[in-house]
């Protein structure tokens, strides 16, 4: 990559900051086993107009599964376990709600994601007190499947708690422990954290923020994500990040010393699965397939391995092209953004001297403009739905109780004046009522439906919400 390039980057970045909204972003970009660039832009904290630097932490997100899948090829590395044996046989308590995903589900398929599952998202955000053995061995039996088995790839992060559990079960640490003794303190990633203090009077996190309807960004809140660490709960800079990119570049070694055996390192980068993730797409990037954590793609006939990772205020993408041996780490404080691809693919483009043949954060943008107008125009069309004069079926005292499921927990309905209230993993909500049973609540990304049922008494006993669109609306049944 030529210096001119390099040196037009600073502004690059900070107009498509601009324009697509990011406060404040960390970029490295490393060659040749080695970082030629590290910069921070923008702000930290919009508040207090506190600068981004180097330093400051931010959550990786989904980036985090490239680290569990390499904590499970140190795993296989060591004898200790095989990538394509049952899951069963070494934690028998694994069970999923379809009988053959149980019996025949091996590492491999729950790091690929083809198990069948799909997100059930509303099933742990905000469950902050959910525990990893709780998630693996007794929620997620629970949760229904929508497609068969090994028939087709859906990403989500229940799997990525379970191959953590798992880790846990066969090493007698914590996935956290063996994630920093491993990989972590061998790379020299010294400056990191599993969970981001709330509040921070250290100063040392970047401040997470999402655009309201205006277009004003509002903080966030972090969440707690403990149960499902392994699929998204690391923080760190992005010259630590720099190093993790360093050493997948470098066939999975720290100062020439190999940490996974050569042959399993290089299954991590394997295409197994094909993947649809963005609604948008490019010929110039043709996505061939979800790997062990990884997905690979082709960008301009080049082999380019990365992974994303969006949390609540907060996007990350890590990146690199094997055959160049190059790679880019990028870091926001900006809500679900793809400023981070689009930068990664102008990076690529200057490196093949392809610069200028697409506008990427243009292109990028304008799709994500196109997405959120759709999404905007979904989120309230339940209220069209409403019909007139059509009260509740029973007084609103009828309706209090506690709802459980097996696999999402228990929601509480109460009455707070002449309306239902709902508290559901900690997260109060309004209830508001449309027509005969049925009401609505707002939970993260709007409006949900939710269903009251009456039995042959004539008592309320149970709810249903469609919390995972994929499948039936999850009941929970009223506890007498």
């Amino acid at each position: 990559m030529s210096n001119d390039i390099l040196k037009g980057l600073d502004k690059t970045i900070r107009d498509a900051m601009s324009d697509m909204n990011v406060p404040g972003a960390q970029v490295a970009i490393i060659k040749d086993g080695a970082v030629i660039y590290s910069e921070a832009f923008g702000y930290a904290n919009l508040e207090q107009n506190i600068p981004m630097t180097q330093d400051h932490l931010l959550p990786i997100g989904s980036s985090t599964k490239s680290f569990t899948a390499a904590a499970a090829a140190i795993l296989v590395s060591e004898g200790k376990l095989d990538l394509d044996t049952p899951i069963r046989t070494y934690m028998p308590e694994f069970e999923l709600f379809d009988p053959v995903a149980t019996m025949q589900a091996t590492t491999r398929d729950l790091l690929c994601h083809r198990t069948g599952l799909p997100r059930h998202e509303f099933m742990w955000v905000h469950w902050d007190d959910l525990s990893r053995e709780d998630l693996a061995v007794n929620r997620i039996r629970h949760l229904k499947n929508n497609i068969p088995f090994r028939s087709g790839f859906q990403y989500q992060n229940h799997m990525y708690g379970v191959i953590g559990y798992l880790i846990e079960k066969i090493s007698g640490q914590t996935w956290e422990q063996f994630v920093e003794e491993k990989l972590l303190a061998p790379l020299g990633m010294r400056d990191y954290s599993f969970r981001i203090p709330y509040p921070d009077p250290s100063g040392k996190y970047a401040r997470l923020y999402t655009p309201n309807e205006d277009g004003v960004n509002e903080e966030n809140v972090p969440l707690v994500i403990d149960a499902m660490g392994p699929a998204g709960s690391i923080n760190t800079t992005i010259n630590e990040l720099a190093k993790w990119i360093v050493f997948n570049l470098s066939g999975g070694k720290a100062e020439d010393h190999p940490l996974i055996d050569s042959a399993i390192f290089q299954e991590l980068f394997k295409p197994i699965i094909s993947y649809q993730i963005l609604p948008f797409d490019f010929p110039e990037r043709v996505r061939v397939g979800y790997a062990l954590g990884w997905t690979v793609d082709s960008f301009r006939g080049h082999k380019v391995v990365d992974h994303g990772g969006n949390v609540n205020g907060g996007s990350a993408l890590i990146s690199f092209m094997p055959d160049e041996n190059i790679g880019i780490a990028i870091l926001t404080n900006a809500n679900s953004n793809l400023f981070g691809t689009a930068l990664s693919m102008e990076v690529y483009d200057g490196h093949l001297r392809c610069q200028g043949q697409n506008n990427w954060f243009s292109l990028y943008q304008d799709g994500m403009n196109a997405l959120v107008t759709t999404m905007k125009g979904q989120l309230h069309v339940i209220y069209d739905t409403k019909i007139d004069n059509k009260p509740c079926s029973h007084a609103l005292e009828e309706y209090r109780g506690t709802y459980t499921h097996s696999g999402y927990g228990d929601i509480y309905i109460t009455v707070q004046g002449d309306a239902l209230h709902m508290d559901y993993h900690g997260h109060s909500m309004d209830v508001k009522h449309l027509h005969y049973d049925i009401f609505t609540f707002e939970l993260l990304s709007g409006p949900l439906p939710l269903s009251f049922a009456t039995g042959f008494d004539g008592r309320i006993n149970s709810l249903s919400i469609p919390f995972e669109g994929t499948v039936e609306p999850i009941q929970f049944i009223k506890k007498q």
